[in-house]
């Protein structure tokens, strides 16, 4: 007994090791952001009980000048990030030697000025959105203004989101954010109507960035979240396609660990996990449905897709490699997706 249960032990241990460094291996890609249960109180403070559990992550790649070391004191930034069905919160560290906004119009020379920048892609599609709403770049100015390029020139989107600044001390600053979504089809003019509310296992595009100007004419530093390659270093104003992934994490939702679509009470499920070689499935109560069945890399790529017929099955996963994967379910009506971890 006390031999199977140090077996137990062992092995428990293992898959958590496993599971952790595979992780850790995609964590600067993928940003695992957990649900709040009580929403947060904008107030420029790491109070709320959501912050104290939420990990760190820091802004550190220098994309302009590119890769460029920064003076000691010039500039330090992390934050975290929560969710509920109503907004993605995000907390800034801020270490600046110099807060400067020196335009008086908050359209004019925007990314010149000390901001918060905030590139949010609602359904992972990618793709340009320098003249469309595909997705957004917040410049969230100490003035509280967002512009953002959407529509080719530059607009205010102050009301997409609620942000206060704190002083710490004489050069640290906390910014805390709740930021609605919205989809591609947003207008200035109406944007409820194109509002979207979150969910457990949503992905995302998300990346964060700050404009450090030291009272001159323009920044001196632009500095992010993401590794970038060098000659696409200034283009998520431009384009989806450089933002990390950021996935919407519920502990208490069953479908985190189980994968399930309600209608007509089907039920899938999916072991082992981590897997190596193969996954079996189980679904129980199908009915006449289609079941499409969507394999997606940690960036969002498709790389394997399949209709389930049968009941239960096995899927051959030794061709892909070693990391995280999305399993989404479709039937036409529900979506939902589970993560898998490959050995």
């Amino acid at each position: 007994m006390i031999a199977m249960t140090k077996l137990a032990t062992v092995i428990a241990a293992l898959l958590i090791f496993l599971s952790t460094n595979l992780l850790a291996q995609t964590q600067k890609d993928t940003i695992y952001t957990y649900y709040t249960k009580a929403p947060v109180v904008i107030d420029g403070s790491d109070s709320d009980a959501c912050w104290a559990k939420a990990q760190w992550y820091a802004m550190d790649q220098v994309w302009i000048p590119f890769n460029q070391v920064m003076a000691d004191g010039d500039f330090e930034g992390r934050y975290k990030v929560a969710w509920d069905k109503n907004y993605l919160y995000i907390l800034v560290e801020v270490n600046d030697d110099i807060l400067s906004d020196d335009h008086t119009n908050p359209t004019d020379n925007y990314w010149n000025d000390d901001c918060v920048e905030i590139f949010i892609d609602e359904d992972r599609s990618k793709g340009n959105h320098l003249n469309s709403y595909n997705a957004f770049a917040y410049h969230v100015s100490i003035k509280y203004d967002a512009i953002d390029g959407g529509t080719g020139s530059a607009v205010n989107l102050k009301n997409n989101l609620t942000v206060v600044m704190d002083t710490i001390d004489e050069t640290t600053y906390v910014w805390e954010f709740a930021m609605k979504i919205y989809n591609s089809s947003f207008k200035p003019s109406s944007p409820e109507s194109s509002r979207v509310n979150l969910s457990a296992n949503k992905l995302m595009g998300f990346s964060i960035a700050y404009c450090d100007n030291d009272e001159t004419k323009a920044r001196e530093n632009f500095i992010g979240s993401m590794i970038m390659p060098e000659a696409n270093a200034n283009d998520n104003y431009i384009t989806a396609d450089f933002f990390g992934s950021m996935l919407l994490v519920d502990p208490d939702n069953e479908s985190t660990s189980s994968l399930k679509i309600r209608e007509n009470e089907k039920m899938i499920k999916f072991y082992p996990n981590p897997a190596k070689e193969t996954i079996e499935y189980t679904i129980e109560n199908q009915s006449s449905e289609q079941l499409k069945l969507g394999i997606y890399s940690i960036t969002g790529e498709l790389v394997q897709s399949m209709n389930l017929k049968d009941n239960k099955g096995i899927i051959e996963i030794g061709n892909l490699n070693r990391g995280v994967y999305y399993f989404n379910l479709n039937s036409g009506s529900h979506s939902n997706t589970e993560v898998i971890i490959k050995l």
